[in-house]
């Protein structure tokens, strides 16, 4: 992640500082769970289905944009 600094004008979020690039770089991780433990916002859940297979190392860095998941409330309200 690469931080930057909240301002008066422009506020991401309610501490001082807020994730300005969002990547998980999952060649690093040794699942502790510390991050899930961590997560405020209860954003971040490690599952016990994960498969981390491929022939490129940039497939393991991970943006938000594709971690992401849809909300399952909203599926809920559309029936």
């Amino acid at each position: 992640m690469e931080p930057a600094e909240n301002t008066d004008a422009e506020r991401y979020s309610p501490g001082e500082r807020y994730a300005k690039v969002y990547e998980i770089n999952m060649l690093r991780c040794i699942f502790c769970g510390f991050c899930e433990e961590a997560c405020p916002t209860e954003a971040i859940v490690l599952r016990s289905n994960y498969e981390l297979a491929s022939y490129h190392r940039d497939d393991f860095i991970y943006t938000k944009d594709m971690l992401l998941v849809p909300d399952p409330r909203e599926s809920k309200l559309e029936r």
